[in-house]
């Protein structure tokens, strides 16, 4: 009986209890909630809501990415960039439980010139 106590001591000691979510749901108008440990249930909770799911900033520090725009982040906070695409990032991120996010140093995503012929092509 003491080993069970002494083994339920040193868990509810280990710094895995003191690790903060790495994902937010966030709402507009509202504060986030950064208490997500798994990607898939933040971004069904984030649809539910009109909200979106998003990377914790003050966990997970998104890589600069010199190939694409995206990176995966996975629950672990590890993020894998390279995605050119932000719809197969995010599905993806719903395949490995994780959330996508722009990577640091990302442009602004451009939209359009209206009055370029080839614009949309």
């Amino acid at each position: 009986m003491l080993k069970i106590v002494a083994v339920a001591a040193l868990c509810l000691a280990s710094p895995l209890g003191a690790m903060a979510a790495p994902f937010c749901l966030v709402i507009p108008n509202a504060a986030p909630e950064c208490m997500y440990f798994d990607g898939s249930a933040c971004a069904r909770d984030a649809a539910r809501q009109n909200g979106s799911c998003d990377v914790n900033p003050a966990e997970v520090k998104v890589a600069a990415s010199r190939i694409g725009d995206y990176c995966l982040v996975m629950p672990s906070g590890y993020s894998t960039c390279g995605y050119a695409d932000g719809t197969v990032c995010a599905r993806d991120a719903l395949l490995q439980k994780g959330a996508c996010a722009r990577a640091a140093g990302a442009l602004p995503q451009q939209l359009p010139n209206a009055y370029d012929p080839n614009a949309g092509r």
